[in-house]
């Protein structure tokens, strides 16, 4: 026996008898969801043994939550901040387009309608996104900050100037932020 060696089999206990089932990325896992400090957000701690790093999406108690900080490794657990999506952003999977008609110059005029739509879980605020910072900076009215997973479907969705309707308005990306690894932080304005 030695006393210094690490053993997981005390949080194991832990997350079997108090643990959670949440899904991590479509795949079901056992984790402990506490609260974090109360504030403008809904933000909660996840820990666990599985792997799991920044931009994870987590679907907890019917709502989703994205991974917004760096994942602390301690010797026992892995520890994260997760933040609530507040809204889910509609977007068409694929676009079908038809010619319908020709313009006086005889160019074709297309009529596109969606196929399939995704939904894409979205923390939007107005103000620039920090973790740690008590003091937020705030964006320019009309404009909001939008944060969603970092994937393949979101990075071809949320180009420069790609627009998109949340909130009752249209807005129009006019930057991406790729600073933060497992994220985009898209600034957008009213279209």
């Amino acid at each position: 026996m030695n006393p210094f060696a690490i053993d997981n089999s005390d949080f194991q206990f832990l997350l079997d008898t108090v643990g959670e089932t949440v899904t991590i990325d479509n795949v079901e896992k056992k984790v402990i969801v506490n609260n974090a400090k109360i504030g403008d957000y809904e933000e909660k701690y996840i820990y666990t043994l599985e792997q799991i790093q920044r931009g994870n999406l987590i679907v907890y108690n019917g709502k989703n939550y994205l991974i917004v900080s760096d994942v602390t490794e301690g010797k026992l657990y892995k520890k994260a901040l997760m933040r609530h999506c507040n809204y889910t952003i509609v977007v068409a999977a694929e676009e079908v387009c038809e010619i319908v008609g020709y313009d006086p110059f005889g160019d074709p005029i297309y009529e596109c309608h969606a196929t399939e739509l995704i939904n894409i879980p979205a923390i939007i605020d107005k103000y620039a996104f920090k973790v740690d910072d008590p003091a937020p900076i705030r964006v320019p009215d009309k404009q909001i900050i939008v944060t969603v997973q970092d994937n393949e479907t979101n990075k071809s969705k949320f180009t420069v100037n790609a627009t998109f309707e949340v909130m009752g308005q249209t807005w129009k990306v006019i930057d991406v932020d790729k600073t933060r690894t497992g994220l985009l932080i898209l600034t957008c304005e009213l279209s």
